[in-house]
């Protein structure tokens, strides 16, 4: 029962992330708005949510006995990626901040595979930790590189 949970949970995170993602892009290049770039920024950080939408919904397709163990990291990885950009997507008052949901998603899915496959929450707590991390610094890259 908690793998069919798990599949719902990443299922509906995976939705969210490349829905919200596809709804952003083709509201921000409608014909309606002429001049506007998406290149490079936002359209990186659309690009990069839905490749996480995606990374962790793959993950649970293959966290199971015939694949390794690993691909359970992949959506601890995809869930603090998506927290940095909701808590950036907060700080700069941007529907971005929207992302803290399918994040929700994804380490709720990933709490489950953990207890589901016994393995140790708090080395995957740092694995998010060290994600969400990475992740800002890649943003901040990104935005002053951008500035110059």
């Amino acid at each position: 029962m908690k793998h069919i949970i798990e599949w719902v949970l990443a299922g509906i995170g995976a939705l969210l992330c490349v829905g919200g993602t596809a709804i952003t892009w083709l509201s921000q290049v409608s014909p309606n708005t002429p001049g506007v770039s998406l290149w490079p920024l936002p359209a990186l950080v659309l690009i990069e949510v839905a490749i996480l939408g995606l990374a962790g919904f793959s993950s649970v397709i293959l966290d199971n006995e015939q694949h390794s163990p690993r691909w359970g990291a992949v959506l601890w990885i995809a869930g603090g990626g998506l927290t940095a950009l909701a808590i950036i997507g907060a700080f700069s008052v941007s529907v971005v901040v929207l992302l803290a949901v399918p994040a929700l998603l994804f380490v709720s899915a990933a709490v489950l595979a953990d207890t589901r496959r016994d393995r140790n929450i708090l080395t995957d707590l740092g694995l998010f930790s060290m994600s969400a991390i990475a992740n800002f610094l890649l943003i901040f890259t990104l935005i002053s590189v951008m500035r110059i």
